[in-house]
């Protein structure tokens, strides 16, 4: 017997392909949308109202860069007056004086926050936005005293792999409940980029012993989710690991 069709209880809204930054393994389309034909305000609330009905329990606002919407705070007060749990995934740069605090009182649950790197140099240069490390450790700081809970994203590739131990220092010092070690998906700009982002099998396999070891020596401090690679495994791994069942 087949398994029943079950409800979304997920949602991931990809507001804009805006964004400050220019990640080589950014997932966006190669033919990025316009901002004159991005979806309005009220596309979007009809959308949100329309999956809350059919049982969404959370919607992830993403893009590009979300917080170019001038609208955010809009849309998050239209989720929260559903009782939708709302994500913030942002790059955290560019991000005006008091605006996450307006987001918190708009009804935001949750910020995530995504770093290139966790050495300031190589975040600046990943994204090539000079300055991009300390504005995300201000966003940081800043969403941590407006009281919302905080993930760190950390998308891993060639470039980057051997700062996993850095990033879990790094997610632990900005008071971070949650790190995701996310290990770069080829598609988008990543599957055009592919043969300048994918690590050594050696290096992934080091990074997957430094995390379990992570994961056991901070129980009930940091979660960590680690997004493993299929590209070395013998079968790929389920669509969205399992999270959407």
């Amino acid at each position: 017997m087949s398994e029943p069709l079950l409800p979304p209880i997920g949602m991931l809204a990809e507001l804009t392909h805006r964004c400050p930054l220019q990640c080589p393994y950014c997932s966006n389309p190669l033919e990025l949308l316009k901002a004159n034909r991005e979806l309005d305000t009220q596309t979007w609330l009809d959308l949100f109202s329309q999956a809350a009905d059919l049982g969404v329990l959370q919607v992830h606002l993403s893009g590009g860069e979300p917080t170019l919407r001038r609208d955010l705070e809009q849309l998050i007060a239209g989720l929260s007056a559903r009782s939708v749990y709302t994500n913030l995934i942002t790059a955290g740069v560019g991000i005006a004086e008091g605006r996450i605090e307006a987001f918190a009182e708009a009804g935001l649950d949750h910020l995530q926050l995504s770093f290139q790197a966790a050495r300031p140099a190589t975040t600046d240069r990943i994204g090539n936005h000079k300055g991009g490390h300390e504005k995300k450790l201000e966003t940081a700081r800043r969403a941590r005293a407006a009281g919302l809970p905080l993930t760190i994203n950390a998308p891993i590739h060639r470039h980057n792999i051997e700062e996993v131990p850095e990033f879990i220092d790094l997610a632990l010092s900005l008071g971070a409940e949650r790190l995701e070690i996310a290990n770069v998906q080829y598609a988008g700009w990543a599957l055009t980029n592919r043969d300048q982002l994918m690590p050594e099998r050696a290096a992934v396999d080091r990074q997957a012993e430094i995390v379990a070891a992570a994961r056991e020596r901070l129980t009930g401090i940091m979660n960590i989710d680690f997004v493993t690679p299929d590209y070395f495994a013998i079968y790929p791994k389920p669509c969205m690991g399992g999270w959407a069942r």
